[in-house]
């Protein structure tokens, strides 16, 4: 990786008050950084966890002359946050689909903690990559957890 100085890796969880999502995220990284120690990669949460993304860049930024920084999304699909809440707070254009689609007085059965979200200050590239989504290794992973089972 010769440009690994200067490419930072967010990992992004939706966060949870439960430490699980936490605990997963975080092996993910260490995981990743097994394969890859030089690589600068730091973890951040959609909301109820910190550090929150606007945090987690800036934890990106004091590891390095960071130019760019590849958010990953750890979702499995699509959805508001990834459509809109993330781009706007990573400051890139949200979808406009999601906007439309999405009635804040329209009781959906999703609270959202959308009260203070810090929008990300960084001067670089933001590349913002699609949620695991159906990938083949996800059907490996069902189909570990059907045999285990």
């Amino acid at each position: 990786m010769n440009e690994s100085s200067k490419t930072g890796i967010l990992l992004l969880s939706h966060g949870s008050r439960l430490p699980y999502g936490a605990d997963v995220i975080n092996s993910i990284k260490e995981q990743y950084l097994n394969e890859f120690p030089n690589a600068l990669v730091e973890t951040g949460f959609m909301e109820m966890r910190k550090p929150d993304i606007a945090e987690a860049v800036e934890n990106l930024k004091k590891r390095g002359n960071i130019e760019k920084i590849i958010v990953v999304p750890v979702f499995i699909a699509h959805g508001l946050h990834t459509k809109r809440d993330i781009p706007k707070i990573l400051g890139l254009k949200a979808i406009e689909e999601a906007e439309k689609k999405h009635d804040h007085d329209h009781d959906h059965g999703h609270h959202h903690h959308h009260h203070e979200i810090q929008k990300v200050n960084f001067d670089g590239e933001i590349v913002f990559t699609d949620p695991l989504g159906d990938d083949p290794l996800i059907l490996e992973i069902i189909k570990k957890r059907i045999s285990n089972s």
